[in-house]
């Protein structure tokens, strides 16, 4: 069985250079793809907000700032922020770049990879709509055309002033026979030094397979958890802060209320969330000797555990998250 894997995995990595390698210009690059370990990220991109939710163009999402952590997020009118699909081709490309480490290949030029569409699309999935040429090329214009600002560190390094995701990228294409639309055949991109030292850090943290299925909400609750679950079995963190961590620019009724349908539909892999409502809330306040009068929904716990343990039989009785913790 493994002897037959093995194989099917060499024929892929043929199939996968003949792609890129299959006319003169190209014979130059060395593909770093496939990608044949995990897929990972630094835990600070994880644990905050930096990508737009909505596939809606828009020039900035809301500031950051919880007091210790701020983080600005803008980009030119006509191209729109990364949003958080655009962060599946930054996650893919970190995950090569650190497997490219592992392996003792890193180049002069680090940051810079060479891969194909084919195995980008086989480890973050395809969508629908559109030619696969302009959905990549757009992804690949707002990672470039995001500035961010923001006091997060990588690799035990920070830098003041803004960058961006990638710093440079070109789309390798050849035109169709039939209809002469241009159809992608690989890519190259150079990453920022920001990602690059994230990428080349201590603090990254593997992806579930099933994350690139899952939807914005989802993949953000996926993600905190993910963050701030190191060894222990829950935590909870109220919705206000909550709200502002996925990166919801909905009010607090809105947030709430999108949240509900998610939450029942229980597919965050790994990990199960509930908000706790204020009736419980109360009680439990009251039970221990708090004077509450009235429960504001920003308030309002939510509870996140790791589902192989179970979930805890009280929100009071599991570590607070604030700000970075990780429990």
């Amino acid at each position: 069985m493994e002897r037959g894997n093995g194989m099917d995995d060499r024929k892929n990595d043929k199939n996968n250079a003949e792609e890129l390698l299959d006319r003169p210009v190209q014979l130059a690059l060395r593909l770093d793809s496939p990608l044949r370990g995990d897929v990972n990220n630094d835990r600070a991109l994880m644990a905050y907000s930096l990508f737009g939710l909505s596939k809606d163009k828009v020039e900035s999402l809301p500031t950051y700032d919880d007091g210790k952590v701020k983080i600005e997020v803008r980009a030119p009118r006509d191209v729109g922020v990364a949003t958080i699909w655009d962060k599946s081709v930054l996650i893919y490309a970190v995950s090569l770049l650190r497997e490219k480490m592992a392996e003792g290949k890193m180049g002069p030029e680090v940051g810079k990879l060479h891969f194909t569409t084919s195995d980008l699309q086989r480890i973050v999935g395809k969508t629908a709509g559109g030619s696969a040429y302009d959905k990549i090329e757009g992804a690949l214009e707002r990672l470039q055309g995001t500035q961010i600002k923001t006091n997060l560190e990588t690799g035990g390094e920070g830098e003041t002033g803004a960058f961006s995701w990638i710093s440079d990228y070109k789309l390798l294409y050849r035109r169709g026979k039939k209809d002469g639309e241009r159809q992608v055949r690989g890519l190259t991109l150079v990453l920022s030094n920001w990602v690059v030292r994230a990428a080349l850090g201590n603090n990254l943290l593997t992806y579930s397979e099933d994350y690139f299925a899952l939807k914005p909400i989802e993949k953000r609750l996926y993600e905190i958890a993910r963050a701030h679950l190191g060894h222990g079995n829950a935590f909870w963190m109220a919705l206000e802060p909550l709200r502002k961590r996925v990166g919801s620019d909905n009010d607090l009724r809105k947030f709430k209320n999108a949240l509900g349908p998610v939450l029942q539909a229980d597919r965050i892999p790994g990990y199960g969330v509930r908000i706790v409502e204020a009736a419980e809330y109360k009680e439990i306040m009251t039970a221990r000797g708090a004077s509450i009068a009235r429960v504001l929904n920003a308030d309002l716990p939510v509870v996140f555990w790791r589902k192989d343990r179970g979930e805890p039989s009280s929100w009071i009785d599991v570590p607070k998250v604030e700000y970075d913790e990780v429990v």
